[in-house]
């Protein structure tokens, strides 16, 4: 499996953004098996890659500018489609100017999930988030693997995370970082074992199927944006075994069929479609129409070519920015 390494993990990269995507329709049935591995996938691939580094200067700016100049560019996308969408509608000067204050508070705040601050509304920031929480995910990291019982500190970094959300949550996902260190510690350790050396055989590949599918069947899942889950040991276990599942899929999808080619070059810009997706998802007004009854032929066309774009939107973005070496630059793409 050496051989295809890089490749069939940008397919699992891209299958993880298309998860992403599926799960943010608001499905149920949908999102039982998605939320199950899809972040959880992005960060154990993100600790797979991990590269030590001794000066935590170096690695700041080096993460700055992979994660929080994205963020900070979807932010600034985000407002100014804002404020033209008002011009455009004629909406007063003084509440377009408040609702981009709301976005800016909401984006210094950088939170997925809450929307209001001390009896104050603001804007979430959408599945940009991610961006943040890995941010301090590989800080935490860097932390940890200059001690002794790393794998100590990655629990009880996960179970500070974990448990202080039910009382407070904190600016810039911070406890979402928290929460995903250990599976980025995990997806670290893996390489040094060799974890993705070989296939397993079936009878290793079964328990971990009937782990997954029992998770789906209760509901299981950790949702990361706002470190809720019912049974977090559980689920963490299952969204461990169901990551792994998924890569060696991708592997198999790269070995036997030519679409994986196309789906391994996207994997390579999975951070231009999440922020593509997190303006979408921040700015346009989709949700109004998936809540329209489906009465006529017209509102179940609109709702199917709505879907189409809510795909296409961030795959084509990034075709265009595989184009542009100085766009790949603002990305900090490596090929």
């Amino acid at each position: 499996m050496e051989k295809r390494r890089i490749e069939y993990f940008d397919t699992a990269k891209f299958i993880g953004m298309m998860m992403i995507i599926l799960g943010h329709f608001g499905v149920p049935e949908i999102n039982r098996f998605v939320y199950t591995f899809h972040i959880p996938l992005f960060f154990l691939i993100s600790g797979y890659f991990y590269a030590p580094r001794e000066s935590t200067v170096l690695l700041v700016k080096n993460k700055f500018r992979q994660l929080i100049i994205p963020y900070i560019l979807v932010m600034l996308v985000v407002i100014c489609i804002y404020g033209i969408r008002n011009w455009y509608k004629g909406i007063s000067l003084s509440e377009t100017g408040r609702g981009i204050f709301s976005y800016i508070i909401g984006y210094f705040y950088g939170s997925g999930y809450i929307d209001n601050i001390m009896g104050h509304k603001i804007q979430t920031v959408g599945p940009i988030w991610f961006c943040l929480a890995l941010f301090w995910g590989f800080l935490f990291l860097n932390f940890i693997l200059k001690r002794k019982h790393c794998l100590f500190w990655a629990v009880s970094l996960f179970a500070a995370g974990y448990y202080s959300a039910f009382y407070i949550w904190l600016p810039f996902s911070i406890q979402s970082g928290m929460t995903a260190v250990l599976f980025i510690y995990l997806g670290y350790e893996a390489k040094f074992f060799h974890i993705m050396d070989k296939i397993p055989s079936i009878g290793k590949i079964l328990p971990l199927l009937c782990i997954w599918g029992i998770c789906i069947g209760y509901g299981g899942q950790f949702l990361f944006v706002q470190n809720y889950s019912r049974f977090p040991i559980t689920d963490s276990i299952a969204a461990i075994a169901a990551s792994y599942l998924v890569l060696l899929y991708s592997w198999w999808l790269q070995k036997n069929t030519s679409a994986a080619r196309v789906m391994a070059f996207l994997g390579k810009y999975t951070i231009v479609m999440l922020c593509l997706h997190s303006i979408d998802v921040n700015i346009m007004p989709w949700n109004d129409y998936y809540k329209t009854p489906n009465t006529n032929g017209g509102i179940i066309l609109t709702k199917i070519l709505i879907t189409l774009v809510k795909f296409i939107f961030p795959i084509f973005g990034a075709l265009a920015v595989s184009r542009y070496s100085f766009l790949q630059r603002i990305f900090a793409i490596k090929n």
